[in-house]
């Protein structure tokens, strides 16, 4: 894939997610030759969906992502790390124990040859010391900003003032355009209306998403006056966590670009007009491409699809298509 106006499209092996879990002859090796026939050669391998012994992989495991890396020519560009915070029912990780896993997780990053790690679970004050390891063992090392976080929110504004008042040069950020989505996918509403959840609970839930209710709030007032059951329970438990939707803060994003290592292009389904023409109808994909080109980013951007989330059995069509939407889009920047 060529790389337009500095930035290098690439994939994240958690696209897909169903097809490796659900048909028992995919493998890694699978994978890479899916990627490959889309003439994409940089991954993100994320460790907890691909390896059956994390955080420590067998060596085995290892051998299985490089051999099958040389034969079709992908590089693991990216490896997803993970700090499991409730590993242990009731017990509260110490900085040793969280710094600890990232470190682990930096020594599958080396083995498998990738130049950075995804890193998830800590506060901005653990950031030298996270910068400190990556200095150590030769990696970049981009704290994920994922919703429901904003480039905007103390988190974020508490890494980036890390970042600069300590002059980290080998820890950054990774936003996820997930954290872009402006509203709720009609894919996402017919599941929760498949949960028995009525239409017009779930359009009022959207609607007064960011009226001051708390989720408790919510949940409490659609259970009580609006005769919400699981669908709606569903529905609101995820749209104030990981399925989070508010007005992009695109005017914010500009200030996170200098900080940015590489990017999670989320998406969860990309639809085509009546010319056939891809478009992406909840995330503004074009603006916050323009700001990242126009903050000066150089690097990759790396297409992540979670279809799975509603049990889309389609990664390749969709891939195919955000790469067709991010070419589009970078061309005419």
């Amino acid at each position: 894939m060529a790389t337009i106006n500095g930035i290098e499209q690439g994939i994240s092996c958690y696209s897909y997610t169903q097809e490796f879990i659900e048909n028992e002859d995919w493998s890694i090796d699978t994978i890479f030759e899916h990627v490959a026939a889309k003439g994409v050669s940089k991954v993100e391998l994320v460790g907890a969906q691909t390896f059956q012994q994390y955080p420590t992989p067998r060596p085995e495991e290892i051998d299985a992502v490089l051999a099958a890396g040389a034969k079709h020519g992908v590089e693991v560009f990216s490896y997803g790390g993970y700090v499991d915070l409730g590993r242990i029912t009731g017990y509260q990780m110490s900085r040793e124990d969280i710094l600890s896993d990232i470190r682990l997780d930096i020594m599958t990053a080396r083995s498998l040859g990738a130049k950075y790690l995804r890193a998830t679970g800590f506060e901005p004050e653990l950031a030298p010391a996270v910068n400190d390891l990556a200095e150590r063992y030769g990696v970049q090392i981009g704290f994920e900003i994922h919703a429901p976080h904003t480039p905007a929110d103390a988190t974020t504004r508490g890494f980036m003032e890390t970042i600069e008042k300590n002059r980290l040069e080998s820890f950054g950020l990774v936003p996820d355009f997930g954290m872009f989505i402006e509203r709720p996918t009609e894919i996402a509403i017919n599941r929760y209306v498949g949960l028995g959840a009525k239409r017009e609970t779930l359009d009022w839930i959207i609607a007064n998403r960011h009226n001051g209710m708390t989720e408790e709030e919510m949940q409490e007032h659609v259970a009580k006056n609006m005769g919400g059951g699981e669908g709606e329970k569903v529905a609101i438990s995820e749209w104030f966590g990981y399925l989070s939707f508010a007005p992009a803060e695109l005017d914010s994003f500009a200030a996170m670009v200098p900080y940015v290592k590489y990017v999670h292009g989320k998406f969860y389904h990309l639809e085509l007009d009546a010319d056939g023409k891809v478009f992406e109808p909840t995330i503004p994909y074009e603006k916050a491409l323009s700001i990242l080109a126009d903050g000066g980013f150089k690097g990759a951007f790396i297409s992540e699809y979670e279809g799975h989330a509603f049990y889309l059995n389609d990664a390749d069509e969709q891939l195919d298509r955000h790469l067709t939407l991010g070419k589009s889009i970078l061309e005419s920047l």
